[in-house]
């Protein structure tokens, strides 16, 4: 027994028999008549019977219809629901980015993003790696666009390179130590990092590896921010010191009122890359943006990689 052979045999009841119910459910006579006699069959029992003027049910076929109709209205019921709660439900994308991706990359992606796919909502979550990691492995992201992290483990993890970029000293225009051109003139001052607020001076393993490099010991950590613009809101109103991705000095809100302190020491570059899960299936839309992030970044960048990352490629 299924739905439709309930839904076929009270039409016949309904209509009075099986041409007026083919008639109104624009199907075949044949078809109703298969399916009903199918139901009769099934289960040894004759449920109607054909008469002058059309059917009527046998005293089976009576004690049976009131259950077959109340299974039709709990089908209907559930079927609204469902229809109603999608169509309450807005579609999106669930994306985590860090630092450098959120200046230029992911911004002009969602431009177009959301030009294509209008009806699509973006939650937009910004944070450190780790965060963000975490995020992706329970599910409360489907992709992070992010700086990869010196160790990553990569365990269920499908890794997209974007491109490389790297990282400078930045303070705010007139910082007294503007024209400093090694780690040791900025020994004394303060940083801000951009990190996870939890793990303080994890997130950064550059600037751990700057004082290293000159036997400084520790850098002073003045705060942890997991927001970009809070670290720069810092800056501006001190003399604290941060290394951020050199494409901040290009942007509108940061361009005039920050500046380079340019060290003599090398600046290590860094990969970005999208990650996702790789037991998790991406919906159409999180496809779609990922295509379209990898798309831009080939345009701008000239440096994408298709094949996946493996942790030998980040050495």
């Amino acid at each position: 027994m299924n739905l439709q052979q309930l839904r076929d045999l009270n039409a016949v009841v309904t209509h009075g028999g099986f041409r007026a119910a083919a008639r109104a459910l624009e199907v075949s006579q044949a078809g109703l008549t298969k399916s009903v006699a199918r139901l009769e069959n099934e289960h040894g029992l004759s449920l109607i019977e054909r008469a002058a003027k059309g059917v009527v049910l046998t005293a089976d076929g009576r004690a049976f219809l009131p259950y077959a109709q109340a299974a039709i209205l709990e089908a209907d019921r559930a079927e609204g629901w469902l229809r109603s709660t999608q169509a309450r439900r807005t579609t999106r994308v669930a994306l985590g980015v860090s630092v450098e991706p959120s200046l230029r990359l992911v911004p002009a992606v969602l431009q177009d993003f959301i030009r294509v796919l209008p009806d699509v909502a973006i939650h937009l979550t910004q944070s450190a790696a780790s965060e963000l990691l975490a995020a992706l492995r329970d599910g409360r992201i489907e992709l992070a666009v992010m700086r990869l992290p010196e160790r990553l483990d990569a365990a269920d993890l499908r890794v997209d390179v974007l491109y490389e970029s790297e990282a400078a000293i930045v303070a705010r225009k007139g910082h007294p130590n503007a024209a400093a051109r090694s780690i040791s003139e900025l020994a004394d001052l303060q940083w801000v990092i951009v990190g996870d607020p939890g793990r303080p001076g994890q997130e950064d393993e550059s600037i751990q590896e700057l004082f290293i490099q000159q036997q400084l010991g520790r850098p002073r950590m003045a705060a942890v921010s997991d927001s970009l613009f809070g670290a720069v809101s810092m800056l501006m109103d001190s003399d604290c010191v941060a290394r951020l991705p050199r494409s901040i000095l290009d942007h509108p809100l940061t361009a005039r009122v920050m500046v380079e302190i340019k060290v003599e020491q090398p600046s290590r570059r860094y990969e970005v890359a999208i990650v996702s899960r790789a037991s998790r299936r991406l919906s159409p839309e999180a496809k779609t943006l990922l295509a379209m992030l990898r798309s831009f970044a080939r345009m701008t960048r000239g440096t994408v990689r298709p094949t996946s990352w493996t942790p030998s490629s980040s050495s």
